[in-house]
């Protein structure tokens, strides 16, 4: 019944979520931007984001592997993370295809949510832009939560330019 060993580590706005959920407040860390946390097996250390809603990314570290993972986010600008070896990091859009949607959507009427991806989202530009100024020779990189648009597959490129 007791689970002690099963940690929920979040920032101070998902707790009542996690409480909520049934979760009992001795299983969950709260975890402050900028403070590094040890696990044992990991540590971890929450980076601002910014969203329409309160969010973070992580930098782990796992032994001398190091990871930055971040999503749900309009901008990177101000944060950095020189040679990381794994970035996981949100490439949502193409500009210049989601203002075709949203135009299209306006001259038809319909409502285009994709207003608030440009305003919440990471595009993949910026992302790459991101990962081009702090990627070493040896980092590898991750898409996430890449928009699907209409009849296409999800965005898919291996290859940044380090002029980015």
């Amino acid at each position: 019944m007791e689970r002690p060993t099963l940690r929920f580590a979040c920032c101070k706005w998902l707790v009542n979520d996690l409480l909520n959920s049934g979760v009992k407040p001795t299983n969950i860390d709260v975890l402050e931007i900028g403070t590094k946390y040890d696990y044992g097996a990991f540590k971890v250390v929450p980076v601002k984001l910014y969203h329409n809603v309160p969010n973070a990314g992580y930098r782990l570290y796992f032994g001398n592997e190091r990871v930055f993972y971040a999503t749900d986010t309009s901008t990177l600008a101000g944060i950095t993370a020189k040679n990381y070896d794994l970035y996981m990091v949100e490439a949502n859009y193409e500009p210049e295809k989601l203002i075709e949607a949203i135009n299209e959507k306006s001259k038809n009427g319909e409502y285009a949510y994709e207003l608030n991806v440009l305003r919440n989202h990471l595009s993949k530009p910026d992302c790459d832009e991101f990962i081009a100024a702090n990627r070493g020779a040896n980092s590898k990189y991750v898409y996430l939560h890449q928009h699907k648009y209409q009849n296409e597959d999800v965005i898919a490129d291996d290859n940044i330019s380090e002029d980015n």
